[in-house]
């Protein structure tokens, strides 16, 4: 088999072990990928969270990743695919081996090889990586000791992506701490000004927009500067509450264009670090500025999961939902620069 041109053959279990860092934008933890192939072709990857409830749940679990992924191939309009590949991804707890992550999750993997079946879509291999190794739960339902992936020394599937000029995805938590909010002494004295901004915001969202805009203009300026990694704590919790209302941060979109993008993103990710305990729901806006941000620096593993985080922060948020499913299509720069452009009202 193989993945996108240039063209790079996968034979082994062990082969596309190793690739999965190559088939998305990011390694996944806690996850179940499909990997969707179509005439030995890869066409689609498709993450979902691991279930963290026990195996009572997984027959429903199971049928249900099987038709949602189905469906999405569908609504994409890809061709429907001859093969999956699915791998189960799960770190081991403290004082646990990896290979008791693998026993644990084998039949999980037996019921969404059966549960794709049903779909008329037959699970090539099924893959648990746990830590640094990885099993065949296709043939192995008591796994054994697992198989180590490639650590310093890479393996030929990893040669064979970097001659063809392709490099590892970052791990998840890597990206996502990033933008995770502060804590500790950092945190005090905005929780301090968001404390005192929460009792005088106006429920309905800024009294005065024209006001936050310009607050947003000197903000986007001041991280012009490398050597800017903050604002004033009050000016930053007037800033999160102001982005809060859906009209402002629709306006601060354009902040890309008016600024250098550099410094929106720069910008846009300490506001999401600085929606502290137990403000983190303001972090939605800005998180989906720096999706956007990230978006046109084609660093598209750090907008989908920045996206990912503003839409558990605010399940009915409507536009990290909408940008989340316009990246998986995916929407282009010029798109969605068009779409900031459209939440600015011409002068």
């Amino acid at each position: 088999m193989s993945c996108p041109e240039p063209a790079i053959r996968l034979h082994t279990p062990a082969d596309f072990a190793e690739a999965l860092p190559y088939l998305l934008d990011y390694r996944p933890q806690q996850s179940l990928v499909a990997a969707v192939f179509h005439h030995d072709q890869f066409t689609f990857a498709a993450r979902l969270d691991l279930p963290v409830l026990e195996c009572s749940t997984w027959f429903d679990y199971a049928a249900d990743c099987a038709r949602t992924i189905t469906a999405e191939l569908q609504d994409k309009h890809l061709p429907a695919p001859d093969t999956v590949v699915l791998y189960l991804l799960s770190d081991p707890a403290a004082g646990q081996s990896g290979r008791a992550v693998a026993t644990r999750l084998a039949p999980l993997a037996g019921l969404l090889r059966a549960a794709f079946a049903h779909q008329a879509v037959p699970a090539q291999l099924a893959l648990c990586i746990s830590g640094s190794q990885w099993w065949d739960l296709t043939r192995d339902t008591t796994p054994g000791p697992g198989s180590d992936l490639p650590d310093t020394t890479p393996g030929p599937t990893t040669v064979a992506f970097t001659v063809a000029a392709m490099v590892p995805a970052p791990a998840q938590d890597a990206i996502t701490a990033t933008f995770a909010p502060l804590t500790g002494p950092a945190a005090a004295p905005l929780h301090t000004a968001l404390q005192a901004a929460h009792t005088t915001s106006a429920p309905d969202g800024p009294a005065r927009p024209g006001a936050a805009h310009a607050l947003l203009e000197r903000a986007a300026t001041a991280f012009t500067d490398p050597a800017t990694t903050a604002l004033p704590p009050a000016d930053t919790a007037e800033l999160l509450f102001a982005l809060s209302d859906r009209l402002v941060r629709d306006w601060a979109m354009g902040l890309a264009d008016t600024h250098t993008n550099l410094a929106a993103r720069r910008l846009f990710t300490y506001l999401a670090t600085a929606a502290v305990h137990p403000y983190q729901a303001l972090a939605c806006a800005p998180l989906t500025l720096l999706a956007a941000s990230a978006w046109y620096d084609d660093d598209h593993a750090l907008a989908r999961l920045a996206l990912h985080r503003a839409c558990r922060l605010d399940a009915e948020a409507c536009l990290p939902a909408l940008l989340l499913e316009a990246f998986n299509l995916p929407i282009s720069k010029q798109q969605l620069k068009a779409l900031a452009r459209s939440g600015r009202p011409s002068s």
